[in-house]
């Protein structure tokens, strides 16, 4: 079949080019025949720098108030020259007072314009907002969004006189025109990045400007509490401006960070490089204060994109793989097959498994409902941990701790002596009930499993320690909604450090998984098979299905193969 393609598309070519021949020559490509070589760009397949280019139009005469505003819309979409084009829909006063940046509103189909005399108003459905630092926010279930414009006539052709600060965005015009990048902060621990992300506009202030300025203003109002930040208090940028020069981002920070200990030095070196590094034309970050060298103690200057590994947020331990329970005990998964664990855990039939962050011990619930904690070890004993009711959803926490949900007790975290207690969850609407609480790896975020009344739904957590109502050390609060398409979910895991894995249903659909991305609630279908029950996920590694059937199925090429016998998949966590 190769063959017969080569050569249909070797007499193709043959054709178009004799066919060009016929063609004037001010019409037909030139090959040069002389003059020096000349080093071309570099094409690239990333496809997170390919963007579609919003061409706005600006105000046609004749244009009834109605097309006008919807022609302001359109021309909202495009953040060139600072809404250059927008802003001749607007009369002098208007374009004064208007202040863009505010706010994104970002809504869903195409809405409805209604006029009524001077006055003309926009009505969507609301999916999400969009704030001044970039932050993406899904909208509640039925939120509305209308936005109102007065109009007056200058020099015979209608302009806004009067409309309110922001803008009004459609969905697509925001996959269209913002690019979702991350700033980095640290867990409590300084162990691990946090990626904080933002949506940032594709042709609007220079990227690397804008990351720095949102990484030196701090985290997101909802992150906050759950995160660090290695630079100290009056640390800014001393020139507003970051320039990407021969591949060199150039941040000069203000003499205040001259007083900053080694030890900072380190820290925000490496929020900076892992923020900046993100962006295709920044090889390395060159680093001043005041306009003097800044020296990092360990590293050189300018400081490579690669320079800190140490604090990768999607770092995973050396031999990372998947684990499956089986009927005759735990297995690792290996490249042929699987093997069993060493010590109890490779002899005993759970129905439920977790695994920690270092791969060292195991959590399940065995099939006497019991929950059972063994080190993965061949002389380990096992651990049998009694709580109030049944256990269900095991899960370890950022501090080695084994969170679980409990009948009639609901979330509870349970430390190495086998004591448990209650995780404080703030913010949940009445009569909803945890089903499961799976902790991000950096220990900072909880993706939850909420139940209310017939439904269940996603929502994500901050995870803080300390000042609970309950009087608790740790707390889940603040849980928000991270997308807005599924009405069912029954299992769900960290893909990556800003990525879920979510075995769920849109509709009335049959269960499947889905990625969702936090930085903006995009969902992207992954397929399923019958019967799915359960889904494993981890950085770098393949995703992993467990159905009703005792079978485990891995994703390949986009297609899920069986792997191996068992139930409840599962990765470090």
């Amino acid at each position: 079949m190769r063959r017969k393609l080569a050569v249909i598309t070797a007499t193709a070519c043959a054709l178009l080019l004799a066919g060009c021949g016929n063609l004037s020559t001010t019409l037909t490509a030139q090959v040069p025949t002389s003059g020096p070589i000349e080093q071309g760009e570099k094409v690239t397949g990333n496809t997170n720098d390919q963007f579609i280019r919003v061409i706005a139009r600006p105000p046609s005469a004749g244009m009834t108030p109605t097309q006008l505003i919807q022609g302001f819309l359109d021309a909202s979409a495009s953040f060139e020259g600072d809404h250059f084009v927008a802003r001749q829909y607007l009369t002098t006063k208007a374009n004064d007072t208007w202040d863009p940046s505010t706010v994104v509103r970002v809504f869903e189909g195409s809405g409805t314009l209604t006029e009524t005399g001077h006055r003309v108003d926009f009505s969507a459905s609301q999916a999400a907002t969009i704030s001044a630092n970039g932050t993406y926010r899904v909208s509640d279930a039925g939120a509305g969004l209308i936005s109102g414009y007065d109009l007056q006539r200058v020099d015979g052709e209608w302009r806004i006189s009067g409309l309110p600060s922001g803008l009004v965005l459609s969905q697509s015009d925001v996959e269209r025109t913002f690019r979702s990048l991350s700033v980095y902060f640290f867990n409590p621990s300084f162990t691990r990045l946090v990626p904080d992300p933002r949506l940032i506009p594709v042709y609007g202030p220079a990227q690397a400007t804008t990351l720095t300025r949102y990484l030196l203003s701090g985290p997101s109002e909802w992150l906050q509490p759950a995160v660090r930040t290695g630079f100290p208090d009056g640390v800014r940028l001393n020139l507003e401006s970051v320039p990407v020069v021969n591949g060199v981002a150039q941040v000069d920070l203000n003499r205040s960070a001259r007083l900053a200990t080694d030890e900072a030095r380190i820290t925000l070196s490496q929020q900076l490089v892992w923020t900046l590094a993100q962006l295709s034309d920044v090889r390395s970050v060159g680093i001043t204060a005041a306009g003097e060298p800044f020296i990092v103690p360990g590293v050189s200057s300018p400081q490579p994109r690669d320079a800190w590994p140490d604090v990768d947020p999607n770092a995973m331990p050396i031999g990372t793989t998947g684990f499956v329970a089986q009927t005759a005990g735990v297995v690792a998964l290996a490249e042929e097959g699987s093997v069993p664990v060493p010590g109890p855990a490779g002899a005993t039939d759970f129905s439920d498994i977790a695994i920690s962050g270092d791969g060292t011990v195991l959590a399940g619930i065995d099939m006497k409902g019991n929950l059972i904690k063994v080190p993965l070890t061949a002389r380990a004993a096992r651990q049998r941990i009694t709580l109030a009711g049944a256990p269900s959803a095991p899960a370890f926490g950022p501090d080695g701790s084994l969170w679980v949900v409990v009948a009639g007790a609901g979330l509870v975290s349970v430390d190495a002596r086998g004591v448990s207690v209650p995780i404080a969850i703030d913010g949940l609407a009445r009569k909803s009930f945890v089903l499961a609480a799976i902790p991000s790896r950096d220990g900072t975020r909880a993706a939850l499993i909420v139940r209310n009344g017939a439904r269940t739904r996603l929502l994500l957590a901050r995870v803080t320690t300390g000042g609970s109502r309950s009087g608790t050390d740790l707390a889940l609060s603040a849980p928000i909604r991270v997308e807005k398409q599924l009405t069912e979910v029954l299992d769900v895991a960290w893909a990556d450090s800003d990525t879920l894995l979510v075995l769920g249903s849109t509709g009335g659909a049959e269960l499947q998984a889905f990625t969702v991305r936090l930085a903006d609630g995009a969902v992207t279908d992954e397929g399923g098979v019958l019967g799915a029950v359960s889904v494993a996920a981890a950085p770098g590694q393949a995703n992993l299905m467990g159905s009703s059937d005792s079978k485990v199925y891995e994703v390949l090429g986009g297609a899920w193969l069986t792997r191996t016998t068992g139930a409840a998949p599962a990765y470090p966590n």
